[in-house]
């Protein structure tokens, strides 16, 4: 058995998780003052702040994102209009890790993005759990409730060789079919080259990358509407943190801690508001 089919065998199988069932649940599951301790609440209200701004600093991030991966896709239309090598530079340049997580999401569903376990479109976008990468989404499918990542179910998911270079061998398909320079310029060995394509190629359901031009607008209008629920679920949280610290004692430690969160939180979610005391003239 190969190292890439004993990789599949053992991510195929869907992992269960914590699961959320809704956005009620989400609240329950992030605050529960009745039951946890007031170091808990605390911790997970902390928790929320930070991935609330993770969400917000990565959707900032997006057209740049998706510029880079354009700028690849552009040479992939034109392979032979420059050296190899020079190609190998520029998907180097612009495949980070953020690039990598988007490229495998547009690679592997080209149309939509489908739960793994059960091939169902209908799915919620859910906080991702530490310390796998922002950049690596995390879905809860509304029919088997399956939860699941961009990489889940995929021998990328063990890490082995990594996410970039996974992606740079899929790239460089693009611009050639010799797996010995493949090999070569990635340092791996050819064997392990020939193994990683055919994983490829089955994952993606293609024998090279596919730019999907025309799909680039409508993907991204999904993309934005799971990052606006996932926002949404947080800021309900938000709500319930706010109604938490109005039942805290005013003078006490925690519920001035609490009220910097809820400020800091306020200060990230709304846009910027005139202000409220103008001098008068």
């Amino acid at each position: 058995m190969t190292f890439l089919n004993d990789l599949w065998k053992k991510f195929k199988t869907p992992v269960s998780a914590k699961s959320w069932e809704d956005t009620d649940a989400i609240v329950d599951e992030v605050l529960e003052p009745s039951e946890t301790s007031t170091a808990e609440t605390l911790k997970k209200t902390e928790s929320l702040l930070t991935t609330f701004q993770e969400t917000e600093t990565e959707y900032l991030q997006r057209d740049e994102i998706l510029a880079k991966l354009k700028t690849i896709h552009s040479l992939l239309a034109s392979p032979n209009s420059h050296p190899i090598d020079v190609q190998f530079d520029e998907i180097n340049q612009h495949l980070g890790i953020p690039e990598c997580y988007e490229a495998l999401r547009q690679q592997r569903w080209p149309h939509d993005i489908q739960c793994p376990n059960c091939y169902s479109t209908q799915l919620r976008r859910i906080p991702q759990i530490p310390p796998e990468s922002i950049h690596n989404h995390r879905y809860r499918c509304l029919s088997c409730h399956m939860e699941f990542n961009d990489d889940t179910g995929t021998p990328i998911e063990a890490g082995q060789p990594s996410l970039n270079v996974w992606l740079q061998c899929w790239y460089l398909l693009g611009f050639t079919d010799s797996l010995n320079y493949i090999a070569s310029k990635l340092n791996l060995d050819l064997n392990l080259v020939e193994q990683m394509v055919a994983t490829l190629r089955k994952l993606f359901n293609a024998q090279k990358p596919i730019v999907h031009t025309e799909l680039e607008l409508e993907w991204s209008e999904k993309t934005k509407q799971l990052r606006k629920q996932l926002s949404e679920d947080l800021l309900k949280q938000y709500e319930v943190l706010n109604a938490n610290v109005a039942t805290l004692p005013r003078d006490s430690t925690e519920f001035r801690r609490q009220q910097n969160l809820r400020r800091t939180l306020k200060a990230t979610t709304d846009p910027a508001s005139p202000n409220p005391n103008p001098k008068r003239r």
